[in-house]
């Protein structure tokens, strides 16, 4: 122990020549790093936050979906055209009329009050563009002329002529009394039987149950070559259901609505400066039984503002279907959806005007059955800016602005006062496709930062401190680039807060040529480096 003492004392001599007569401490300067910024703003987390966009892919797209359909109701059948055949007197009166052929009435037995029981069986093919109707109104027309000697239906007992209508297996379908008497000799009379509810095919049989009572002209020759002739047209038709028929055209009830887009994020501040360069359309998705042709009509909504969807051409709008699932396919080198929804609309107003039928034979149809039609709105949202520094967008959060609280604790006014340099270091990757540049606001004061949302090129900076990031470059895969932003002592003054609030704003530059891919992430660190001096030792 005894030989360290030397030693030591000389080095407390030393020591002992070089203090001052005022000892201080020496000065040197520490960073301190306060982390500011972590956002991401990529497609999938915009698709997920915003019901009208999707992802496909990595690719951000607008897509909008509406579903319609609308009954058929009762169909409406063209009147068929006059069918008519006839029966002679030989065919339906008793032999012993037969036998008295070219003889005068007068030598009949038991005349004047001799009469002639017929039943007539003729079949018909009233409308052959149909197999068979399911008749919810109708009428079947009937005229018969009688060209014998004989009335018909206007028996002695006064029994009316009845018309029965049977199907191909005889089974009655209508039956109707509808005449009292028809004169001899060119006498004439029409009837209508009502067809509503009735089953009815193509092929019939008309049935005529009477009895001819004989004429008062006791001159009258008796001539069994003389006709009864029967014309028959159906009119007034509409069908709950047809079985292969050819089905006219006809409008259906109009299809009609609005469409509300959730378009709530990201809030485009100019909706002037750019326009949507992708490829956009609206696709048709149409189920029918039948032919159809209609017109439509889409309007895109924002306020006040409204913009019809045009053929580039001026050509009217028109969907043509066929039978079954049709598809049909508008797009943007054709028609001006993308000036529709560069709108940012609130919404859809549709209107389409169906018209079903077009002269071909339907398998089966019924009133039951309905047209449905899917239009889908679909746009990849590649857009073309007008101005160099580009459009902004301000991020929301729920259809609100997305405020940022940070704790900055860290630092207090005795390091601002101490402030030797500072910077903000950022870091990114950006694979949307665009060039990208990005503001910040900083305030000690969330509703300070609404006043300054808005305001692009000088705010008040005794609500907020903006930090500008220029245009960021595009990264690829996991590389990412690092930039360092200068920070004055001046512009600390928010930092000093316990909390401080930021809210991020993005402006991007596109010439038009890629959708929004991929997104933004990006990281910032507010690096100050402070002299270290006695009142900062602790």
């Amino acid at each position: 122990m005894k030989k360290m003492i030397l030693p030591i004392l000389l080095i407390l001599f030393l020591i002992g020549c070089s203090i001052p007569d005022e000892i201080g401490l020496p000065s040197w300067t520490v960073p301190i790093r306060l982390v500011i910024l972590n956002d991401t703003f990529d497609a999938e987390i915009i698709a997920t936050e915003v019901g009208s966009f999707q992802a496909n892919g990595d690719t951000l797209q607008f897509y909008e979906i509406v579903s319609e359909s609308q009954y058929f109701g009762d169909i409406e059948i063209d009147d068929t055209e006059v069918h008519n055949t006839s029966y002679t007197l030989g065919e339906v009166a008793p032999s012993e009329v037969a036998l008295l052929n070219g003889q005068p009435v007068n030598v009949l037995p038991n005349y004047p009050n001799y009469t002639i029981p017929f039943e007539i069986a003729k079949d018909f093919e009233p409308f052959d563009e149909y197999e068979q109707i399911k008749f919810v109104s109708g009428n079947l027309n009937i005229t018969i002329t009688n060209n014998t000697v004989f009335w018909l239906g206007n028996a002695p007992e006064g029994l009316p002529l009845i018309v029965q209508i049977l199907d191909d297996n005889s089974v009655l379908m209508v039956e109707e009394a509808i005449f009292e008497n028809v004169a001899p000799l060119g006498g004439s009379a029409t009837g209508v039987i009502s067809l509503a509810d009735s089953l009815i095919g193509n092929n019939i049989t008309i049935n005529l149950i009477g009895e001819g009572d004989i004429t008062d002209d006791n001159t009258a020759i008796i001539d069994t070559s003389a006709s009864v002739q029967i014309d028959i047209q159906i009119t007034d038709i509409q069908a709950e259901y047809v079985i292969n028929a050819l089905i006219p055209s006809q409008q259906i009830e109009l299809i009609e609505g609005y469409q509300d887009i959730d378009l709530v994020q990201p809030e485009i501040v100019d909706e002037d400066s750019f326009m949507f360069s992708g490829n956009s359309s609206i696709i048709f998705t149409i189920e029918s039984q039948i032919p159809m042709i209609a017109s439509f009509e889409l309007i895109s909504i924002r306020d006040t503002t409204e913009i019809s969807l045009t053929h580039n051409e001026g050509e009217p709008i028109n969907l043509d279907v066929g039978e079954g699932i049709t598809q049909i396919e508008f797009t943007s080198d054709v028609y001006n959806i993308n000036e529709m929804l560069q709108l940012i609309p609130d919404g859809f107003e549709y209107s389409m005007d169906p018209f079903i039928g077009d002269g071909t034979i339907i398998p089966y149809l019924s009133f039951d059955d309905s047209v449905s039609i899917d239009f889908e709105v679909i746009a990849d949202i590649q857009i073309l800016t007008f101005e160099e520094d580009g459009i902004w967008i301000i991020p929301l959060d729920e259809g609100e602005f997305s405020i940022e609280t940070q704790d900055t604790e860290a630092i207090d006014s005795t390091m601002v006062d101490a402030y030797n340099s500072g910077k903000i270091i950022f870091k990114y990757w950006n694979d949307t496709g665009m060039e990208v540049g990005f503001d910040f606001l900083v305030s000690d004061d969330s509703t300070k930062v609404f006043t300054e949302i808005f305001n692009f090129e000088e705010p008040d900076t005794s609500n907020v401190q903006m930090f500008r990031v220029p245009l960021l470059e595009e990264t690829s895969g996991d590389n990412y680039k690092e930039f360092e932003l200068n920070v004055l002592q001046s512009e600390l003054s928010y930092f000093v807060s316990d909390s401080i609030y930021t809210i991020p704003r993005v402006h991007i530059f596109s010439n038009g040529d890629n959708p929004w891919t991929g997104g933004l992430q990006i990281q910032a660190d507010l690096v100050i480096e402070i002299n270290i001096s006695s009142d900062l030792f602790d």
